[in-house]
């Protein structure tokens, strides 16, 4: 049994590449007994469960495809897709699991998360977020008809875009804050883990040592002209990326 880690699709309807490239991914990575875990980000956007969603359906295909041939799929929320609860989990044959994840490995234990719980520096960011996952909130924003939703979650993707396109830039630098090095650290040692498995700065690599001594990371790229995975099983562990034009 093998746990594939992904994260950062941002599938949309708009790039049926990526979803033609999970697709694959599935198809030529995965065996009886594996599990994939999407680590946030799986969608572009989500505000839902459209069941006249062609693109949704496809996804949904995909996944439930794996499932019959005894592939498990798992999936953790990130800032796009926080939406995206047990409920919708289940519709698209996944199962929804914690923000914060520990992992039995070779390597001993690792923590996965998205990766927006690292930007304690972003206050603003901090305050959304904590807006966003206040149940009674998004009980009442999920009551809202599914194109009004659908029409909010454009305008601030829209907006945030530009920002993100930015941030891709000084992505790095953000990895190097005091304030990210002093979460990731708190974060492993209360968790009892020495490793920290991330997505959400589109960053590739893994640094040693990253949040103190014996305290490391991995961090996962953002799926576009290349994806990357992370692969455990008994006796390895590995950090990959790829070209998406050479393999999908």
């Amino acid at each position: 049994m093998a746990t594939f880690i992904i994260a950062d699709l941002h599938l949309s309807e708009s790039q049926p590449i990526l979803t033609n490239a999970l697709s694959n991914f599935y198809e030529r990575n995965t065996i009886l007994n594996d599990r994939v875990i999407i680590a946030g980000d799986m969608f572009d956007f989500f505000v839902g469960v459209d069941p006249n969603s062609a693109f949704q359906q496809k996804i949904k295909a995909i996944i439930t495809k794996a499932k019959q041939r005894g592939v498990i799929t798992m999936f953790q929320a990130g800032n796009r897709d926080f939406l995206l609860d047990e409920a919708a989990a289940e519709y698209f044959g996944m199962k929804l699991i914690k923000d914060f994840y520990i992992l039995n490995t070779s390597k001993g234990k690792a923590l996965l998360l998205h990766g927006d719980q690292l930007c304690l520096h972003d206050r603003s960011y901090q305050t959304f977020r904590a807006i966003v996952k206040n149940r009674f909130i998004r009980f009442c924003f999920m009551l809202l008809p599914l194109s009004v939703r659908t029409s909010i979650a454009q305008k601030i993707r829209n907006k945030s875009q530009e920002q993100e396109n930015r941030r891709a830039e000084y992505s790095e630098k953000i990895l190097q804050n005091p304030t990210v090095k002093k979460a990731g650290a708190t974060f492993l040692q209360k968790t009892g883990c020495t490793l920290l498995i991330h997505g959400h700065f589109h960053v590739f690599g893994g640094e040693q040592n990253a949040f103190g001594d014996g305290l490391s990371r991995l961090g996962l790229g953002m799926w576009d002209s290349h994806y990357s995975y992370i692969k455990i099983d008994r006796t390895d562990f590995k950090l990959v990326q790829r070209a998406m034009e050479k393999n999908f």
